[in-house]
């Protein structure tokens, strides 16, 4: 099975490269090749001593409740209770990383995506400190953490679609956890928009689920179906490709696991979202795209955080079962499920 992955993967990354390809088979060949930009290494290092759930919890009826407080929650570790250290509200602030693939697929929809992301940024809460990063074959911050939603409209439209295919997804993600580390209190979210079709990124699936499973944010992957529009491109460069083209092959083994690679990723990121207590929302059409980033904005607005000192002190290297209840058997409660110990030898 490992295997198999491996060559998913593998042949998601020429998909990448075919797409830049088969794209600039349509363009001018007087447009000339933009230079790259560099691209700085980081690394994902997080303080574990405390234990940060953002919660939301919901009636019987799918209504969010927000009138709780500390001694409404009781949590879990491996079955064991834990002492609530930290309450925060619904009301208070979050810092929150904005990300967006603007790899070449997205060009002809990119306007509709800025202005999906720019309501987004309106629907939050007047303190929440907002950081917007591009993902592409790159990831990039475009805009430090800001409340003032001038600044962040402006950095947005000067948003533009990346010339060349491949979205660093995860890289993207891991970037989005350096840029909240330096945050100390309060909640953090990261929403990332893309086609969740990873390729090239450096951290892998389980070193970012780590990574993730160590932080404190919560993961909303707003993820486009672009399946079929893959598929054409892919069919159309095989069908347009000269007898000699050396990436012919790659882009027939690519058009064959298509529908496998596209369900694998999809399943990752849900997993990924699911543990650290977000949801992942799939877009079959971009003109529900604002529809879906407000469904983002309404639960952040109604999250709680939770914070407690875990009574395990071994740093054993595993991950640890969280489970979080309310006292009243009416309401169901959605949360982190997992967090990360890094093993100190």
């Amino acid at each position: 099975m490992i295997k198999r992955l491996t060559i998913l993967i593998a042949f998601l990354a020429v998909a990448g490269c075919l797409c830049s390809l088969a794209f600039s088979a349509y363009s001018s060949d007087k447009t000339s090749e933009q230079a790259k930009p560099e691209e700085k290494p980081f690394a994902i290092k997080v303080d574990v001593n405390l234990v940060v759930l953002n919660v939301t919890v919901l009636d019987e009826k799918g209504t969010n409740v927000t009138a709780l407080t500390r001694e409404d929650f009781v949590v879990y570790e491996d079955d064991t209770e834990q002492e609530i250290s930290n309450f925060f509200p619904v009301e208070a602030p979050f810092h929150l990383v904005l990300a967006l693939d603007n790899s070449s697929s997205t060009r002809t929809s990119l306007n509709l995506i800025k202005t999906a992301a720019l309501n987004f940024v309106n629907e939050l809460r007047p303190a929440d400190q907002i950081a917007i990063t591009e993902i592409n074959f790159f990831v990039r911050e475009l805009q430090d953490f800001t409340n003032n939603r001038k600044t962040l409209a402006k950095a947005l439209q000067k948003v533009a679609s990346y010339p060349f295919g491949g979205s660093k997804i995860y890289d993207g993600i891991a970037l989005g956890l350096k840029q909240l580390r330096p945050a100390q209190t309060g909640r953090k979210a990261i929403v990332i928009l893309s086609d969740g079709m990873e390729n090239s990124s450096k951290f892998k699936f389980e070193d970012l689920r780590r990574g993730l499973a160590q932080g404190d944010a919560v993961l909303y992957p707003v993820t486009v179906l672009n399946k079929d529009r893959q598929k054409n491109v892919l069919e159309t460069y095989i069908r347009l490709a000269k007898k000699d083209d050396p990436y012919v092959d790659g882009a027939r083994k690519s058009l064959s696991v298509l529908e496998e690679v596209y369900q694998i990723q999809t399943e990752r990121l849900q997993t990924l979202s699911e543990e650290t207590g977000g949801r992942i929302y799939l877009v079959g059409d971009l003109a529900d795209l604002a529809g879906e980033y407000s469904k983002v904005a309404h639960e952040l607005r109604n999250t709680f955080s939770l914070t407690y000192y875990s009574k395990n002190r071994w740093n054993d290297g595993v991950m640890r079962k969280i489970r979080v209840e309310v006292k009243d058997p009416r309401y169901r409660v959605h949360s982190r499920t997992t967090y990360y110990v890094p093993k100190v030898e």
